[in-house]
């Protein structure tokens, strides 16, 4: 099944771009392009990949991770590009995720910027990997009760460096975070990479409509 849906992602994605790139030899070609090429707006490509869900086959079974996660390449700074509203991303903007590597699991330190203040809204807690084969579910704690976090989608450019997008969830389907390691979507690589995500979490079954963008632009001041 993965199988399938995966390579239908791909006939989605090149059917999608093929007018919009020409040429992708030429390392210009993917770094150097107009807003009008590669638009920068997130709901753009959310709305590319909903235009493909009446031909997608969806799965309505138990979430699906990545087979396996690379801590290592998961640390660093994350920006979230979008999310599913919930009480604590209210009024924030110019969210953002480091993560590190401690004897236990990982450092969280989530901020974001409260859009009605303009204060610095933080948090730190851990996670803890639960499924050591994978690295793809851990257990979130930003006080006693844990919470799931499940990385359910990653891509990443170059296999010797840190993952570019990450999607994290859980069994539930009630929670989604598009993270991103630049704050804007600015190459076409991007742009079909996050594409390419929208169509995935459309194969397991995320009603996409409820994403919300998380504002992320040059006035952002991060910690």
């Amino acid at each position: 099944m993965k199988k399938i849906a995966l390579s239908m992602t791909l006939l989605l994605s090149l059917l999608l771009f093929t007018n919009c790139e020409k040429d992708t030899t030429e390392e210009s070609s993917e770094t150097i392009a107009t807003e009008q090429q590669i638009t920068e707006d997130i709901t753009a490509i959310i709305d590319k990949a909903l235009e493909q869900q009446p031909r997608v086959e969806k799965t309505f079974g138990p979430v699906q991770t990545v087979d396996f996660v690379d801590i290592s390449r998961y640390t660093g700074r994350w920006f979230e590009l979008a999310n599913f509203p919930s009480f604590f991303s209210q009024n924030c903007s110019c969210t953002t995720a480091d993560y590190e590597i401690i004897p236990e699991g990982l450092s969280v330190f989530n901020n974001c910027t409260s859009t009605i203040t303009g204060e610095f809204s933080s948090v730190n807690g851990k996670a803890l990997v639960v499924d050591s084969d994978t690295n793809a579910k851990l257990e979130v704690f930003f006080g006693p009760v844990p919470g799931d976090y499940w990385i359910i989608d990653l891509v990443g450019f170059d296999n010797n460096e840190p993952y570019d997008f990450a999607v994290v969830s859980g069994p539930s389907r009630e929670s989604l975070f598009i993270l991103s390691r630049t704050q804007k979507i600015t190459t076409i690589k991007q742009t079909k990479a996050l594409f390419k995500i929208f169509v995935n979490l459309i194969i397991q079954g995320y009603d996409l409509r409820k994403l919300q963008v998380t504002p992320q632009n040059n006035a952002c001041v991060y910690p």
